[in-house]
């Protein structure tokens, strides 16, 4: 394991601060298979406002709940919030949660100050288990994550919420910082590289391009290329690692990152902002949480400014302008996660802890209030139903009828 850092545990105490009541347990602790309880609050059809008791623990008639009596029109709302996942399994902070499309019984956690993941097999059933994943360099290639997204070839990839403030050791933010490319495999990822100080190999990631530091989103788009949500800038980047390095390697110069000058975005500390990829359209869906406002852009648009100025490792670096850049809900507050489901945009509002379902035209359909304390990430499960993380609470969570 990496020695302790000490300006690296000021940092990570300092942004710890806000989310004082979320008590993670030690990864370590929990490292290999972890057998779960799983917890369960349950409303009259529909709540109206988040509860104001735990939903941990024993939630057997003595969580306070509030109900309206409505009944959801949308069928991934429902009145019961099922908690899988806790503190207890190494959950640190959670802000996002993905499915892996090639070994669906996976789900993955991001978790901010342990740099690291929470991976439940068989989440929600009898069967459940849970393993921490931590990767020996991930306080650079996973520092702070704030997102996450599959691809469609066995990789992933994250995005960090950092300004790059450690490099093999503590260092001053220099910027040098964007996403990450990752083995889903669980024989590399985490396993491969794992010495320290690094030789050959630094850690198990695949690849890694810069240009988007205290970056709050991450889409996948096709192979290896990802967009991103630019939280220092303020600008979507499409990142295509293109052929990558294989693990732990450090070339990085095949790279091509384009950088949409006017699709702009604005962040919020320690909220995400997620995205998602509509591929059958080819539109791009943004939650750009400062704005309080859900973002559509037609990457097929623009014209090209050339080459962009400062690239740090050798990538191509381009501009464009003039993308279709258009506001699909506005007056939000907060929105952090988002999933696209068939012909509906589901957005969790982390100011009120509300998921709300709007069409394509961003006209409301429904919304469930949850007993979420700091609702972040979103996703749809392989059965068609939603989940989501409470990052104060350290929950992962899954809304059932």
């Amino acid at each position: 394991m990496l020695p302790v850092m000490s300006p690296r545990a000021w940092l990570s105490f300092a942004l710890w601060i806000p989310f004082m009541t979320a008590c993670a347990a030690d990864p370590a602790a929990t490292e290999g298979g972890n057998n779960t309880d799983v917890t369960t609050t349950t409303t009259d059809d529909a709540t109206t406002g988040p509860t104001s008791g735990p939903t941990t623990g024993d939630t057997s008639g003595d969580t306070p709940t509030t109900t309206s009596g409505e009944v959801h029109t949308v069928p991934e709302f429902g009145g019961t919030f099922t908690v899988i996942g806790t503190s207890e399994h190494g959950l640190n902070v959670v802000r996002d949660l993905e499915f892996n499309p090639g070994a669906p019984e996976q789900l993955w956690t991001f978790n901010m100050l342990s740099h690291g993941t929470v991976i439940f097999f068989d989440p929600g059933s009898e069967q459940q288990t849970s393993e921490v994943r931590i990767d020996a360099y991930g306080q650079h290639f996973m520092a702070y994550p704030s997102s996450a997204a599959f691809g469609d070839n066995g990789n992933f990839a994250t995005c960090q919420e950092s300004r790059n403030e450690w490099n093999v050791g503590p260092q001053a933010p220099d910027d040098f910082m964007g996403p990450t490319l990752w083995p889903a495999d669980l024989d590399i990822f985490t396993k491969v590289g794992q010495e320290f100080p690094p030789g050959a190999q630094e850690g198990s990631h695949l690849d890694m391009l810069h240009q988007a530091p205290l970056c709050m989103g991450i889409a996948h788009d096709l192979g290896n290329a990802y967009w991103t949500f630019d939280g220092k800038r303020g600008n979507l980047v499409r990142h295509d690692f293109q052929a990558d390095h294989g693990p732990g390697g450090g070339d990085h110069s095949d790279g091509i990152i384009t950088r949409y000058l006017d699709a702009t975005v604005t962040r919020v500390e320690n909220v995400p902002g997620h995205m998602e990829l509509d591929h059958a359209t080819g539109l791009l869906y943004i939650a750009d949480t400062g704005a309080g406002r859900i973002m559509r852009l037609d990457p097929a648009t623009g014209t090209s400014t050339g080459k962009l100025q400062n690239e740090m490792d050798g990538a191509m670096y381009t501009g464009v302008e003039g993308a279709d850049f258009e506001v699909v809900v506005d007056g939000l507050d907060e929105p952090s996660g988002l999933a696209l489901n068939g012909d509906r945009i589901l957005v969790s509002e982390h100011g009120t802890g509300d998921i709300i379902a709007f069409d394509l035209d961003g006209n409301e359909i429904d919304r469930l209030s949850t007993p979420a304390r700091r609702i972040m990430g979103i996703t749809i499960g392989p059965k068609g139903d939603l989940w989501y993380v409470d990052a104060e609470a350290n929950e992962v969570v899954r809304v059932d009828p």
